[in-house]
């Protein structure tokens, strides 16, 4: 078995905090000590402020003069906004892709759908979501058009931590394969129409969702 590198580490330490940001086990303004992360999860300060940054690059934690990383305020109106835009250019995408994509393309869609089916029946969450996340990728690069995959790109960055958490909302998991399903569907049929409408309903969805899960679990942490 291969010895776990600092990039592991830091996926394992930037998700967990995620969950703690998101079920208010810390709050805004909340400053994040390295070395005090470090010691919680047992490995080095390398990883831990890998794993910083990128929650920097998404927004969640924002860095301040004299007292270095503090988590965010959570804006939802702009998260939700967020999830507006991205529904549009994936939609575009998806719209793309199902007039642009190459027979090889569509079979590496359905073999990355069928490997998310797959973690998700053995109960592999972080495997089954690094699946979806890919899925939607190559929806994005089968579009070819370089200036659509660059904006996507980089506002998928920013959504990364809200849409591996909506996922968690009871029955998620599941309904988000069976939109996969329905999208490459219309993708493999070459129907940019309706694959257009699959998906950006699907990232809409994913907004809505959102919003609703961590306004129920912020409850239940302030309770």
């Amino acid at each position: 078995m291969n010895k776990p590198t600092h990039v592991t580490h830091a996926e394992h330490v930037r998700v967990s905090l995620e969950q703690d940001i998101f079920m208010g086990r810390l709050r805004p303004g909340s400053r994040l000590d390295e070395e005090v992360i470090a010691n919680r999860f047992g490995v080095s300060r390398t990883p831990v402020r890998e794993a910083v940054l990128q929650l920097v690059e998404s927004g969640l934690v924002e860095k301040r003069p004299r007292q270095g990383a503090v988590v965010a305020s959570m804006d939802i109106r702009r998260m939700i906004h967020m999830f507006e835009v991205m529904s549009e250019l994936e939609g575009l995408c998806a719209k793309l892709s199902a007039r642009r994509m190459s027979p090889e393309e569509k079979a590496k869609l359905a073999e990355v759908h069928k490997q998310s089916e797959d973690h998700y029946n053995a109960g592999r969450q972080d495997e089954y979501y690094a699946a979806s996340r890919k899925f939607h990728q190559l929806l994005v690069w089968g579009s070819h058009n370089d200036v659509l995959v660059e904006m996507t790109d980089k506002l998928a960055l920013q959504l990364v931590p809200y849409r591996r958490y909506q996922l968690n909302y009871p029955g998620r998991a599941e309904e988000n394969l069976r939109d996969h399903a329905a999208i490459m569907e219309a993708v493999q049929q070459g129907d940019p129409e309706i694959a257009y409408r699959r998906l950006r309903q699907h990232t809409t969805i994913q907004g809505d969702i959102f919003a609703e899960y961590i306004s129920l679990t912020g409850q239940r942490a302030a309770e």
